[in-house]
């Protein structure tokens, strides 16, 4: 009685594996979308550049390299203007590994 018990409860989680996963990809996309939207509904040099660096964060977390090292630029130019609003230098970009 417990090897079918533990048969059925193996059947049962046997798709569990790829319902996480659909669940994981579901919820990086919703937190790309809504840190797109909120990059483009920033009024502000500062705001875009902060925006900005969010939305290449959750690309980054949801493993989208191409999207991450296109808003990884937009961070650095909208992060220029709004040093330049502000009439601050920024520091030189580093490379990194």
């Amino acid at each position: 009685m417990k090897g079918a018990a533990i048969i059925a409860i193996g059947l049962f989680c046997a798709g569990c594996g790829q319902v996480a996963d659909a669940q994981g990809k579901l919820v990086q996309t919703l937190r790309v979308r809504d840190a797109v939207g909120d990059y483009e509904r920033a009024r502000t040099p500062l705001d875009r550049c902060v925006k900005a660096k969010l939305v290449a964060a959750a690309y980054s977390d949801a493993k989208d390299v191409a999207e991450t090292e296109a808003w990884e630029a937009r961070t650095q130019a909208d992060c220029r203007e709004a040093a330049g609003a502000m009439h601050v230098s920024l520091p030189p970009a580093t490379a990194r590994p």
